[in-house]
């Protein structure tokens, strides 16, 4: 150690010597394997710096906020681990995992503005998202459930007006599909969220699905059944009007959330149907564009 990290004039192990916060600490690092139990009064003392500092996110708030934080942090910590090589690696509709990073950071841009985050000035696309993604994340947090049913524009390419609550249901959407296609392109394994956020997804996507349907809307309802974690069922009026009930589908809930992202080809999806075999075509396929490419 130099003189200019010496403390008060003493050299390291003098000032170990007399100190015995040091000292202590000195012992602790010399028995690593020696587990010691935090005082009783740590948990409480932390967690009130905490919430002196920045106040706890109301429980609707952070109904939509812990999906998103999960997501982005899988996401972070995924590409901290990329090779330069990797980060050229082909994916499909956007060139480059790079270039997905980059279509990523776009859309998340727009709702990032909503909310007053300045632009990310980091030098590469991984530490510009994450940044961008970071602060939208704290303004959400602190925000109140009041803003959450502000409508704001979602991303994609057929452009909806819907709630701030049902946009960050879409950011964790996307960032879920972009952290998997990265797997794909790297020879790893596709995850999928955990159960509640695999069933908000899935109740995003069929509220959204009346719109995407072409030709003259028809005057019935389409009952979803989806199985496996995150599943549920959900009754989807097609028209203001719809009293009758044309079509049952059923199929996995995490599947049908990759049929979402149109990650999953509408032709080669799996499902069951009853009643209006058109329907449930038409309606799988309309699923298959609610995506954020």
């Amino acid at each position: 150690m130099t003189d200019s990290y010496l403390y008060n004039g003493q050299s390291p192990d003098d000032h170990v010597a007399s100190c015995p916060e040091c000292s202590a600490a000195i012992t602790l690092l010399d028995q690593p394997d020696t587990a010691l139990a935090p005082p009783p009064t740590l948990r409480e003392a932390v967690l009130s710096k905490a919430r002196r500092r920045r106040s706890p996110a109301l429980v609707g708030v952070a109904s939509v906020a812990v999906p998103y934080a999960e997501q982005v942090a899988i996401m972070d910590d995924l590409l901290a681990e990329l090779s330069l090589a990797q980060w050229e690696a082909p994916v499909a509709k956007h060139g480059t995992i790079r270039g997905m990073v980059e279509h990523l950071a776009a859309n998340d841009a727009a709702l990032a503005h909503f909310m007053g985050v300045p632009a990310a000035g980091a030098a590469t696309v991984h530490r510009r998202w994450r940044e961008q993604a970071g602060t939208l994340l704290e303004r959400v947090s602190s925000s109140n459930e009041v803003l959450l049913g502000v409508e704001v524009t979602l991303a994609g390419t057929r452009p909806a007006r819907a709630p701030l609550r049902q946009a960050m249901i879409q950011r964790t959407f996307e960032t879920w599909t972009h952290t998997d296609d990265i797997r794909a392109a790297t020879g790893g394994s596709t995850s999928a969220p955990r159960d509640e956020h695999v069933h908000m997804i899935a109740e995003f996507g069929l509220a959204l699905l009346p719109r995407a349907m072409t030709g003259p809307r028809r005057d019935v309802s389409a009952t979803f059944m989806l199985t496996g974690p995150g599943g549920g069922t959900w009754t989807i009026p097609l028209s203001p009007a719809s009293d009758h009930v044309a079509v049952l589908i059923s199929a996995d809930a995490v599947g049908f959330c990759r049929l979402l992202a149109n990650r999953w080809p509408p032709d080669s999806f799996p499902y069951a149907a009853e009643g209006d075999p058109v329907l449930a075509r038409d309606l799988i396929r309309a699923a298959a564009t609610l995506g954020c490419d």
